[in-house]
């Protein structure tokens, strides 16, 4: 969160579709609770993210060893 939104809830990136904590993509929204996720909210938000992370890292820290060695998620 804190290297793609800083932390804030509202980020929008004007490039993409991309926002909220995590800059979830309209279509990875869609794959992780589409319109029964308040998107507004930051604990769904977080629940979302937490549940993206692990489905493609397994865990946080095998997050951040990616975003190490490439500089992206």
């Amino acid at each position: 969160m804190a290297r793609e939104s800083s932390f804030n809830v509202n980020a929008k990136n004007p490039k993409s579709s991309a926002r909220g904590l995590f800059q979830f993509l309209d279509g990875t929204r869609k794959n992780y609770g589409g319109s029964k996720v308040n998107w507004n909210d930051p604990y769904q938000q977080a629940v979302a993210g937490l549940k993206y992370i692990k489905d493609q890292y397994g865990t946080p820290e095998k997050a951040l060893q990616f975003w190490d060695k490439n500089n992206w998620y």
